[in-house]
């Protein structure tokens, strides 16, 4: 078995470099990206491995591709087109992996357009075909009708090309959810993600593995505001004391990517407790309610997300805000400066 980090999107907002470092020491076989771009950052800072363009590529990118030695991912009879079209001109064999579409509708090539593929790649000799994959829609639930139907028509487009005598290299399908609950067959690569980041594709998979948050977000109390009982604080306002009150200005808001949604329902830790978010959350900052910590001072660390022993667990937090840790990793990862620690894992 073989394993094809997805680093993506700066690596789902953790660092695309950095990250790529750390898995290469764990012998991964290669790389998971969505833009030419990411391809060009890796190959620049001397990585060696296999890239795959997951979601597909656009036609300009070829030459790109080619240089780069990066692996494309035809996703329909289109993108198969274009790479006849470039590897005739340029009298090249070249190397892809098809994705199938077998019932997410997102991206891949039709189930009914598979006999019309195998005719174009026996006209043309040029290109190899050494990998076959689809995305699974609810992996995270695979007792559910659209898994089960995915897998078997996932199962049937492969026997399809091997009476065709096509046998691909690669059988992948496998993303963090499927890795964690799918029993049975896997093919023979899998594609983690989120879970490579110490995050949870569901809250039940916490009963089937144990995670490390990679991300911790920290920030510090640089003023302290006391308020009387009846007094307000911030836009709105929303937050209105109902005794007297001691609140933490923090120097994070949506424009660092800090969900807005969080504004007096969210949660930080200090000193290893946790403290309220309150009131709206402004571009710039927010405010945390000290009034039950002894004598706060302003400079004291304050965690908003992931820290030791999960204080703020992402899909916790992701829940509050009404989305995915997914989104949380990408948005707080674009502005946010980052520093790298090396860990024991």
């Amino acid at each position: 078995m073989q394993i094809l980090p997805v680093i993506k999107n700066d690596a789902y907002g953790h660092g695309i470099i950095e990250v790529a470092k750390a898995l290469s020491q764990e012998r991964v076989f290669g790389f998971g990206i969505s833009e030419i771009y990411e391809a060009y950052l890796l190959r620049r800072e001397g990585f060696i491995h296999p890239l795959f363009l997951l979601s597909g590529f656009e036609k300009n990118w070829l030459p790109e591709i080619k240089a780069l030695r990066v692996t494309p991912v035809v996703t329909d009879l289109s993108t198969l087109e274009y790479l006849i079209d470039f590897s005739l001109k340029k009298a090249q064999s070249f190397e892809f992996h098809l994705k199938i579409d077998t019932g997410m509708h997102r991206f891949g090539l039709p189930v009914e357009d598979l006999p019309r593929f195998v005719e174009k790649l026996r006209e043309n000799p040029q290109l190899q075909l050494s990998g076959v994959m689809t995305h699974l829609a609810s992996a995270e639930s695979p007792e559910s009708e659209l898994f089960q139907r995915q897998i078997e028509n996932f199962k049937k487009c492969l026997n399809l090309l091997h009476n065709q005598g096509i046998t691909p290299k690669f059988i992948h399908f496998c993303n963090s959810a499927g890795i964690i609950f799918h029993q049975g067959f896997v093919g023979n690569l899998v594609r983690p993600g989120l879970a490579l980041y110490g995050a949870y594709p569901c809250h039940r998979a916490r009963a089937y593995i144990k995670l490390k948050p990679v991300m911790t977000l920290k920030s510090k109390v640089v003023a302290l505001k006391r308020l009387k009982k009846g007094e307000y604080a911030g836009y709105g306002p929303t937050f209105q004391a109902k005794r007297e009150s001691l609140l933490g200005i923090i120097p994070v808001g949506y424009g660092d990517g800090y969900p807005r949604i969080l504004s007096n329902r969210g949660f930080a830790v200090i000193r290893e407790g946790r403290v309220p978010i309150v009131g709206t959350i402004s571009m710039k900052a927010l405010y945390v309610d000290l009034t039950e910590i002894e004598n706060p001072k302003e400079g004291e660390e304050v965690i908003l997300l992931g820290g030791e022993r999960e204080m703020v667990p992402a899909d916790e937090l992701a829940q509050l805000a009404q989305t995915i840790a997914y989104e949380l990793f990408c948005n707080l990862g674009k502005s946010i400066p980052k520093k790298f620690i090396e860990g024991n894992v």
